[in-house]
């Protein structure tokens, strides 16, 4: 876990009596996919609404422009668009926050709003990456946070347990989730996760990329992987919703 993030010193499970979200449910998660990608056109979003479920697509605009159109149609669905820098850099040490800003943050901000209105918005890290510049760990998180705050309101970063509510406010720019699916096609990773989420009465975001008919490389989901994990999310015990609706469910504007 980041030097930055508090982890939960408070107990799980029933000794949490608040009742967090809507409707006495059990639980929440969010539904990320990242990149842009056609295959999350194709088979991602006729599944969502077979189960009348709503995501987050974290774009890339390099990835979608060619069919920008069919992203605007996801988003009139009600499904939520998100910010996940324009090049998608992984390697950041040589970047100072005014070049990444610069040459991504600005630019994909621009085109969202350009293409989908202005946001607020949300933010993914690309590949979980939470460290910006030549200085050390926490310099490099401390530079990258102080970039995001006053753009978007919080941002995604990945691997750990469901995000406990009462840590949210605080942890808002390193949320944390999962790519179940990333190493291996295997439903059960998911479900497990899920099901530490209903008994913990957390939140838990789960990240997804490719979703194909096979599993071609690192990061795919097959269909009916993603069918069986989405089948689960829509249960009755489950507040399925996006990752900006969740959060400012959470975290009343000031």
């Amino acid at each position: 876990m980041s030097v930055i993030s508090s982890s939960s010193s408070f107990a799980h499970g029933a000794k949490n009596q608040r009742v967090w979200w809507p409707d006495n449910k059990a639980a929440a998660v969010s539904l990320t996919y990242d990149d842009g990608l056609d295959s999350q056109l194709e088979n991602a979003v006729p599944a969502l609404e077979r189960l009348g479920l709503k995501a987050t697509f974290f774009l890339t605009p390099e990835n979608m422009q060619a069919r920008v159109r069919d992203w605007q149609a996801v988003a009139k669905k009600g499904h939520e668009i998100a910010d996940h820098t324009f090049h998608h850099p992984c390697a950041l040490k040589g970047y100072s926050a005014d070049r990444f800003e610069r040459e991504e943050l600005e630019p994909t901000e621009r085109y969202l709003d350009d293409q989908f209105g202005p946001g607020p918005r949300t933010y993914a890290y690309p590949c979980g990456v939470i460290e910006l510049g030549p200085g050390g760990q926490l310099e490099g998180e401390l530079t990258y946070i102080r970039m995001l705050r006053g753009r978007f309101i919080a941002a995604r970063a990945a691997d750990g347990d469901p995000n406990d509510p009462r840590l949210v406010a605080h942890e808002r720019y390193q949320l944390k989730a999962i790519a179940p699916t990333f190493d291996r096609d295997d439903p059960a990773i998911a479900l497990r996760y899920v099901q530490k989420t209903v008994s913990w009465r957390r939140w838990a975001i789960l990240i997804f990329h490719n979703v194909l008919a096979a599993r071609m490389g690192e990061g795919d989901t097959t269909i009916a992987t993603h069918d069986r994990i989405l089948e689960r999310v829509s249960r009755p015990d489950i507040w399925c919703a996006p990752m900006g609706e969740v959060f400012s469910h959470l975290v009343k504007p000031s």
